[in-house]
């Protein structure tokens, strides 16, 4: 089974941090996560969630395809309503924006307490999901990136937080803790692009709109970001 290169990453990260045996694929389409993380024994045993039937079905077409039917088990429901009554170690939740990523996490916050790990993909705004993460002591243990027909994907591996003396600020929330430290080539790709974007933008403003300022703002920390290993100080040669 061959996945697309968003869905190799988080099967990888998933493969490097797992713990325990057992996991709940939230949103899964056609369920080619779990049945892949079965297949190559990642995992024993997974649940593949979806809200409306369509892509269930389709998730219940490749269970049956790899003969996979004893291990991974399609389930209807919204969020994380099918699992309430099932243990799982584990939670993949990739493929939707923050605002409804936060608002899944949100609802059922005492279940998610016995849940080990979870590993979330969110295609926009990650600063927002980071964010609440942080609010309700969550903390990233490793953030990745990818370039999947031609757009950058971020996958988080989040626990719960346990030492409360770990914090993080507005640019852990902006660019991720992880990636922030680990400026990889994709990493300037993004930032750089993002920058042109906030230029243009702040092109159409005039200078006394709040936009204008919050835009400023956002590009001044990009410029921090970007330009920081620049700054550390040192010797230079007189040549």
């Amino acid at each position: 089974m061959k996945l697309s290169k968003r869905l190799q990453l988080i099967a990888d990260v998933i493969s490097k941090y797992k713990q325990g045996s057992v996991l709940a694929d939230i949103g899964s389409d056609h369920g080619y996560l779990p049945c892949y993380l079965v297949k190559n024994k990642i995992i024993t045993c997974a649940y593949a969630c979806d809200v409306a039937q369509g892509p269930l079905d389709s998730a219940k077409e490749t269970i049956k395809q790899y003969g996979l039917e004893d291990k991974v088990f399609a389930l209807l429901g919204n969020g994380l309503n099918p699992i309430l009554d099932r243990e799982v170690d584990m939670i993949s939740i990739a493929g939707m924006g923050s605002y409804l990523i936060s608002e899944i996490l949100e609802e059922h916050r005492e279940y998610l307490r016995n849940v080990k790990l979870m590993f979330l993909q969110a295609n926009t705004n990650n600063d927002h999901l980071r964010k609440y993460l942080f609010a309700n002591d969550w903390i990233i243990i490793d953030e990745q990136m990818v370039k999947d027909a031609g757009h950058i994907y971020e996958v988080m591996v989040v626990t719960a937080r346990q030492n409360k003396a770990i914090t993080y600020n507005r640019k852990d929330e902006e660019f991720g803790p992880i990636l922030i430290n680990n400026q990889t080539p994709l990493f300037k790709e993004k930032w750089q692009k993002q920058y042109q974007v906030y230029e243009k933008i702040q092109n159409t403003l005039p200078h006394d709109h709040p936009r204008y300022h919050e835009i400023a703002d956002k590009m001044k920390m990009i410029e921090e970001v970007l330009h920081r290993e620049n700054s550390t100080g040192g010797c230079k040669g007189n040549g």
